[in-house]
């Protein structure tokens, strides 16, 4: 999982350390110094708006450096806190270069990357960093954009299925989901689609969840919120390689809708 000690990522690491010890499976978190980021900082120009002020001031370079010294101490600290009372099995990689290409060249296909919505942005109004969705659509394994808010006790778990042939082992994964959560599943269907539904319930496995579809008018942002929040939906499941993950539509919807994103990855993928 990917810490940075923001409130989304410490809550992304909650959800690592539950999925760990459920699973009897290692957890390895990682964090990322960005050396374009310290770069910068080093310039003699370099300046840093206060984030309760708003005052444009020149950059600390005696604080940052303390600050990056505490990062790892700090991050190290959560994990032990988190992982550590469960008795799960753990490491924390601290690497420096850039965010992305770092993660990527950690993970493996059969990992589940787990992370946050936003980092320390969020202090700035932002809802969705620019990391997540871009692993989201290159990890080789599945992606788990959490989020810091409270888990509904009510409400179905969405998955929207563009290609049906691609679908089985996403919709076995939902319905695993769906099982242990004991909630309901709902189907979003393109229009296309919507006479395949009992045969896609095959690939749920046994014993079926209580499920139902819903067609799709189109994959617009406003269509998606819409019947999102028409179904309760507290989750929402898609495919690595659809239509909608590559959009811009994606960011729009995540930028919006605050609940849990899980990309599945395709177990074929190499």
């Amino acid at each position: 999982m990917l810490l940075d000690a923001s409130p989304d990522a410490l809550r992304a690491l909650e959800v690592a350390a539950e999925m760990a010890r459920r699973h009897d499976v290692p957890l390895l978190a990682v964090t990322v110094e960005e050396t374009d980021r310290l770069r910068s900082a080093a310039f003699s120009f370099a300046s840093e708006v206060g984030a309760a002020s708003g005052v444009i001031r020149p950059m600390d370079e005696a604080l940052l450096s303390r600050r990056r010294e505490r990062l790892p101490v700090g991050i190290r600290r959560a994990v032990e806190r988190v992982a550590g009372s469960d008795g799960i099995s753990w490491r924390l990689v601290v690497a420096r270069g850039r965010l992305v290409e770092e993660v990527l060249a950690l993970s493996e296909p059969g990992d589940v990357l787990m992370l946050g919505r936003v980092g320390w942005s969020s202090r700035l109004g932002r809802k969705l960093g620019t990391a997540p969705l871009v692993l989201a659509r290159r990890a080789m394994g599945s992606v788990h954009i959490c989020s810091a808010q409270p888990e509904r006790e009510r409400g179905r778990i969405a998955v929207l299925v563009e290609d049906p042939a691609a679908a089985r082992p996403m919709l076995g994964l939902a319905a695993e989901r769906a099982r242990k959560a004991r909630r309901e599943l709902v189907l979003l269907l393109p229009s296309a689609m919507n006479a395949d539904s009992e045969r896609l319930a095959g690939a749920m496995g046994r014993p079926v969840p209580a499920w139902r579809s819903r067609e799709l008018g189109s994959l617009a942002t406003g269509e998606m919120l819409r019947v999102l929040a028409e179904e309760g939906a507290v989750e929402l499941l898609v495919g690595r390689g659809g239509a909608w993950l590559d959009s811009p539509a994606a960011a729009r919807l995540l930028a919006h809708w605050q609940m849990p994103l899980l990309v599945v990855g395709d177990p074929a993928r190499p």
